[in-house]
């Protein structure tokens, strides 16, 4: 890396990936790094591009990987566009939130003089929240392949989870928005020039689910700030942390920490039945506002405030009101012990029917079972007289055309090779089509006068269904071309 500033260029420090410290971890996408192979093959990731798949058409916020394809040779193709380069790797180990992390760290060039409005999105992305990245490689060089340690592949062809790879290139770092990463340790910590002061970002907590034992609110903002005191090492109900500003339609919150001046955190939040689910905890200036134009909600501090300490047991019943709960609790028991005990009787009822009904069924079945034995005896007979049927229809087929084969056709006077010509018609037991060759040689022969006594079968007409015999002599033989035209 240049110590200078290079134009139309802005430096970026980035994580690849973590590196894990042995075979029984591995990140979301199955993959365990051990720092032997990517020691091996990290000088392949300098020189490979930033890149980001858009969202939208002004090239300003990005999306994921986008879409992979294969060209004529096999190479992986993504659609993401390069915004910048990495000039230089090396593996570090880094602080998050008071956890070391083995990381791979890239140093490079974002290109602002191509994509103004992505820089100046992921500076203010930067300043509000974690921008994460994720890593592609490929086979090493022109190999197709990327080598994996003991396979990639369980033996029902499904992939492994923690296979290692161990011979490849790295061959992208994109930039990811609105995608879960496969690692939340890929993250771009800083991009800045020399003019101006790097946006870093600081993160407090790192995203975590954490559990409601009771859904007793209808104040959601309740329901979050138990959760950050609990994620920030509280018990969940100290109260010491309180929203300033709070963005329901994108689930964002501002906070601080009572006594702790000057100090704002930003954290987004899912509810889900009694879960609580926040986003990473970050530091935040005073003013931070969300990238979209959602607007803040008033919240009633005091009215959480309460809630959070009544729920903690810091205001308890009365004697009277204890009684009072008590006997409305076992009002509610004998009623319910009722319903039960009717509830019992018709689950009786309704077992002494299903037992009648499933020893009809079985009667049933048996006579189904013999209905069916029946049937497929007859089936069986039934199969057997059709397929005598059909070869005694095809033997009399054949008698029929061997019968009009020998004693037909040597009226014709043929010679050898016209009756070689009908063979086929009676090895293929055609007898309309040995009839249509007959005429047709007929004709042939009277054409070329070669035909003296002739014998022809014609239908008289189209119901009778006899044949008659006429022989005729013909000494002319215009005179019978005639005749036959």
């Amino acid at each position: 890396m240049p110590e200078g500033d290079v134009a139309g260029r802005l430096k970026i420090k980035m994580s690849a990936l973590c590196i894990h410290p042995d075979t029984t971890q591995h990140n979301d996408n199955g993959i365990t790094w051990l720092e032997q192979y990517v020691e091996d093959n990290k000088q392949s990731a300098i020189g490979m591009p930033y890149v980001v798949s858009w969202l939208d058409e002004e090239n300003q916020i990005p999306s994921d990987h986008g879409t992979m394809s294969y060209d004529d040779e096999g190479n992986a193709v993504f659609e993401g566009v390069t915004v910048g380069s990495v000039q230089d790797v090396y593996i570090e180990d880094v602080e998050i939130n008071g956890e070391t992390k083995r990381l791979l760290m890239t140093e490079g060039f974002l290109y602002g003089q191509r994509y103004p409005l992505f820089i100046k999105w992921l500076k203010n992305e930067l300043k509000n929240g974690v921008v994460y990245g994720s890593i592609e490689i490929n086979g090493k060089g022109k190999s197709k392949t990327i080598v994996y340690r003991d396979g990639s592949k369980n033996d029902d062809g499904t992939m492994k989870v923690g296979r290692i790879p161990t011979v490849f290139d790295f061959s992208g770092l994109a930039i990811l928005y609105l995608t879960e990463p496969a690692d939340k340790n890929s993250i771009i910590f800083e991009v800045n020039s020399k003019q101006e002061k790097g946006e870093k970002m600081e993160i407090i907590a790192k995203g975590t689910a954490i559990e409601i034992n009771k859904l007793s609110y209808d104040d959601i903002m309740a329901l979050v700030i138990r959760a950050i005191d609990k994620a920030m090492g509280g018990s969940g109900y100290c109260g010491d942390y309180y929203p300033i500003r709070f963005y329901p339609d994108t689930s964002e919150v501002v906070f601080y920490k009572y006594g702790e001046v000057g100090k704002y955190y930003m954290t987004t939040y899912k509810i889900e039945n009694t879960i609580v689910t926040l986003g990473d905890i970050i530091r935040v200036e005073e003013d931070w506002k969300p990238v979209s134009s959602a607007q803040s909600v008033e919240v009633n501090i005091e009215k959480i405030k309460e809630r959070i300490k009544k729920e903690g047991g810091q205001d308890q019943m009365t004697i009277e009101e204890l009684n009072a709960k008590i006997a409305e609790l076992s009002e509610q028991i004998v009623g319910l012990n009722s319903t039960i005990a009717e509830l019992n009787a018709k689950v009786v009822e309704k077992d002494n029917q299903i037992t009648e009904i499933n020893g009809l069924l079985v009667e049933a079945n048996k006579s189904l079972e013999a209905e069916k034995v029946k049937c497929t005896a007859l089936e069986t007979e039934c199969n057997t007289y059709k397929a005598e049927k059909a070869q005694a229809e095809a033997v009399q087929k054949q008698a029929e055309v061997n019968a009009y084969f020998e004693t037909e056709i040597p009226k014709n006077n043929f010679d050898e090779a016209e009756v070689n010509s009908l063979k086929e018609f009676v090895t293929k037991c055609d007898l309309e089509g040995l009839k249509n060759a007959e005429a047709a040689l007929i004709v042939k022969k009277f054409k070329e006068g070669k035909l003296g006594t002739v014998e022809t079968n014609d239908k008289k007409d189209n119901t009778d269904l006899f044949f008659s015999t006429r022989e005729e002599k013909i000494d002319d033989i215009e005179a019978g071309k005639a005749l036959f035209n």
